[in-house]
């Protein structure tokens, strides 16, 4: 499988939008990685997690046809990872297509109500498709098999965290959830793999004292790297990746930040990174 991180910030961005911080200023100055859109990632070339407004963006940055996307996995019901209007365009009135073809949209029962307001409710998805997850149940999604986890955010969101697997190789996508649910730690116990790829949200990164409950810093992703190598799912071979970051993260430039997480053997994400696993 190939894995491409297309955006790696939270809802603001890096530079926010309106902001003045000292991240954001530094990140206008010097550009490259350290300019951060919001978190999207896709799986070789028809497979796409989150459907964000940058989007569009990613699609002509990376020279992605979107026609061929065929999956595209929702982690939860936040417009700066779930944006349906622009899935509107994906319907006749709008776009043309050479050969028709349908674009199934995966999540909780909240994600399709959330696209089915966007489509109109009672519309027809013309070209679009919605298939209801359920926490813990393995659905085949093309040729992958996905498992929705319980995600620790904001329940009304419809959230999940999600294993992914193909041809041998296994991903955990962990964004946005808080530390991970004791139900995810039995569900490994119970069901044991070798990960390959761990991407985990790391919204505050260096903030010690965490406020918000729904996400990560580096404290919480070392702590989870501990946790899954002690159950034996996880060793050297693995890849660890801290991802979703935000600039009140506390001195979370890619340069300041790369040197912290290589010191606990992560890689830190940036928009474009390529891993081949």
């Amino acid at each position: 499988m190939k894995f491409k991180f297309l955006g790696t910030a939270a809802a603001e961005g890096i530079p926010a939008l309106f902001c003045e911080c000292a991240v954001c200023k530094e990140a206008r100055a010097k550009g490259g990685r350290h300019i951060r859109t919001r978190s999207q990632a896709m799986i070789d070339d028809d497979f796409l997690i989150d459907f964000n407004p940058d989007t569009y963006m990613h699609f002509l940055r990376y020279g992605i046809d979107a026609v061929k996307i065929r999956h595209c996995l929702i982690t939860h019901n936040h417009s700066d990872h779930f944006y349906p209007e622009d899935l509107v365009m994906r319907l006749p009135d709008y776009a043309n297509f050479e050969h028709e073809s349908t674009l199934t949209v995966y999540g909780s029962d909240v994600v399709g109500k959330a696209m089915s307001r966007a489509l109109y409710e009672d519309r027809a998805f013309h070209r679009l498709d919605f298939k209801k997850l359920k926490a813990y149940e393995t659905s085949a999604v093309g040729d992958y098999a996905v498992t929705p986890l319980t995600a620790i955010h904001g329940p009304h969101t419809g959230p999940f965290i999600y294993l992914i697997e193909k041809d041998g190789k296994s991903i955990l996508y962990a964004h946005d959830t808080h530390f991970l649910d004791e139900s995810v730690w039995k569900f490994f116990k119970e069901h044991p793999r070798h990960l390959d790829l761990i991407s985990l949200d790391c919204t505050s990164a260096n903030v010690p004292e965490m406020t918000y409950i729904g996400h990560m810093n580096l404290n919480d992703n070392i702590k989870v790297k501990e946790r899954l190598c002690a159950l034996g799912c996880a060793d050297d071979k693995s890849i660890f990746v801290c991802n979703h970051f935000s600039h009140n993260g506390d001195d979370v430039s890619y340069d300041a930040f790369r040197v912290l997480a290589e010191k606990q053997g992560f890689l830190t994400s940036y928009d474009g990174m390529e891993i081949q696993l």
